[in-house]
């Protein structure tokens, strides 16, 4: 997907630019005649200032469920560029910036994922949807879990790309690694800012330059308060949440750094299936289709 189907000046026209009308109904079904579906975005107001999110549509009216997206932290919705072009064809799919990342404000104080799934409570409730699947990863995990904890009213399915099955052993380990992640100062994160490049990069080689660099700069365009995600998530008691879901849940286990600790959620909830992934990385990227198969095929069965 070419970023310039994601110019800034669709984020000045907002809702209208985007076609929804919140007064006849948000995300009103296109006409026959609309164009082929495209990557949108637009702004919505919540508790904390906007949040800001990317969506697709289909050309043709779908009565299936819509798909919220939430991404790892640091990051923003445009890690689901690929993904959003795959699952938007046949279901309205929308990729939410969390507060504090991306495009969206961030909140006045720490945020705890308690927060994050009241933002994204208000970012449906405005938009008017009704009833919506989940897919969390990584550290937004925790916040499709308790979102659909919060509202089994609005949350009919759930994805988790990983789960955050931290004893509290893990939880001291994770802490002490990412305690330098958010820099002292400016002047030190934008020193940061060729290693982290080169680094982005490397990890995703699939990648346009142009596409790279936006993540390099959503991922750090609020540096102070990057480490705010990590910490909401290493304080969230991740496995009770889980084990309260009443919806179907699919939990991918990538063979990353949470492999080991996502498939502990195999014997805690009978109506959770978990899938191991034979890659490292590049869910969203270099295997986008097959997540998107999978996915597809949780969601509709």
């Amino acid at each position: 997907m070419s970023l310039t189907h994601l110019n800034r000046r669709h984020m000045m026209y907002g809702l209208g630019a985007a076609g929804l009308s919140l007064a006849k109904g948000a995300f009103a079904g296109p006409t026959t005649e609309q164009p082929a579906p495209r990557i949108l975005e637009g702004f919505q107001p919540c508790r904390f200032g906007q949040v800001h999110y990317r969506f697709q549509k289909p050309a043709v009216k779908s009565s299936k469920v819509p798909l919220l997206c939430l991404h790892a932290s640091p990051g923003s919705s445009i890690v689901y560029l690929d993904f959003i072009a795959q699952m938007g064809t046949d279901r309205l799919t929308i990729a939410a910036d969390t507060p504090g990342y991306g495009l969206s404000d961030h909140p006045p104080k720490p945020s705890t994922i308690g927060d994050f799934a009241d933002a994204m409570c208000d970012l449906l409730d405005g938009l008017g949807v009704k009833r919506i699947d989940l897919l969390g990863n990584h550290t937004s995990s925790a916040t499709a879990v308790e979102l659909a904890v919060r509202r089994p009213d609005l949350v009919r399915r759930v994805v988790l790309h990983s789960a955050l099955m931290f004893t509290p052993e893990d939880r001291s380990a994770y802490r002490a690694k990412m305690a330098n992640v958010t820099p002292p100062d400016l002047d030190t994160a934008l020193s940061r800012m060729p290693e982290r490049w080169r680094a982005l990069r490397k990890l995703r080689p699939e990648w346009s330059e142009e596409r790279a660099w936006a993540m390099l700069w959503e991922t750090n365009r609020d540096p102070m308060h990057v480490g705010w995600g990590y910490a909401a998530s290493f304080d969230y008691d991740f496995a009770p949440a889980f084990m309260r879901l009443k919806q179907p849940v699919l939990v991918l286990n990538p063979k990353d750094e949470l492999f080991d600790i996502t498939a502990r959620a195999r014997t805690l909830l009978p109506n959770a299936q978990v899938k191991d992934l034979p890659w490292s990385s590049g869910s969203f990227a270099a295997h986008c289709a097959e997540v998107a198969d999978e996915t597809r095929r949780f969601l509709d069965g």
